[in-house]
């Protein structure tokens, strides 16, 4: 399935493999966030939504997300969309906003991949923070520079870094704007992997196809249980992950990995 009704992405779903694509697709405009953009991309995780309550079982295993072009994920948020804006209000609808978009992301049930080649920058990094994994090519540029501006990133990103790289680390790349490498983003532990760009799709595509291959309601569990450690105390988290087992333990999914594994066979799951 491709729908291509959006100005700003472009977004497809194969059936056959489970695998869901999103594309940021301003090339012209290095894909920088407009507010078009954030809206429509909130709207294709609800599509995705969509396809996940029709199904028998679950649709969607993984979803692919990308910049359009070969120079940029995404340059940042568009900031000429602030010119005229002068009210506390007006103002604050534009991180409210961004907010929305990368909640979309980050609590969307399947995981999310961000393959990333070229600038991911600001509003573009913060998109890509709020996917599960993060693959990237050698030729990947990172950076925060909001600071550069007086403000700090309006879509979380302080928050985000600072439980995925430590708080010292997210505060150094939030407070200096100082943009890094992919060896360096890699280092940070910003990122799962860097290759070659012309290693880059084939790095995806497998990482993307193996994930797709595990049972889909674990990967869900598996993510919400780990999302809920950042909201919640460790040991509030630790129970809220044990009724997700027990969840897990009464679907046809792990019923199929139970009689697999006696029989030594690869199992068939269905997201049921």
């Amino acid at each position: 399935m491709s729908e291509n009704e959006f100005d700003t992405v472009t977004w497809s779903f194969d059936d056959e493999s489970g695998i869901g694509r999103v594309t940021l697709d301003r090339p012209e405009a290095m894909n920088a966030i407009d507010e078009r953009m954030q809206r429509e991309v909130i709207e294709v995780f609800e599509r995705f939504e969509e396809l996940d309550r029709e199904a028998d079982g679950v649709a969607v295993s993984v979803v692919v997300m990308e910049g359009a072009g070969e120079k940029a994920f995404s340059s940042g948020l568009d900031l000429n969309e602030m010119e005229g804006l002068e009210t506390h209000d007006d103002r604050k609808l534009i991180p409210d906003l961004f907010c929305e978009a990368t909640d979309a992301i980050e609590s969307y049930d399947a995981p999310v991949i961000a393959k990333v080649d070229g600038l991911c920058l600001g509003g573009g990094f913060e998109f890509a923070i709020a996917c599960d994994f993060r693959y990237a090519s050698e030729r990947s540029t990172f950076g925060q520079p909001e600071v550069n501006f007086g403000l700090l990133p309006g879509g979380g990103a302080a928050q985000r870094l600072s439980t995925i790289i430590g708080v010292s680390n997210a505060k150094e790349l939030c407070m200096t704007g100082k943009q890094i490498g992919a060896e360096e983003a890699l280092e940070y532990g910003a990122l799962n992997e860097v290759h070659p760009a012309e290693d880059l799709d084939e790095a995806v595509e497998e990482f993307a196809e193996t994930l797709a291959g595990q049972p889909p309601l674990a990967l869900r569990g598996i993510k919400d249980a780990t999302n809920m450690t950042r909201q919640v105390g460790y040991e509030e988290a630790l129970e809220y992950g044990g009724h997700i087992w027990v969840s897990l333990s009464q679907t046809e999914d792990f019923a199929e990995g139970m009689a697999a594994f006696a029989e030594d066979r690869e199992p068939e799951y269905v997201g049921k």
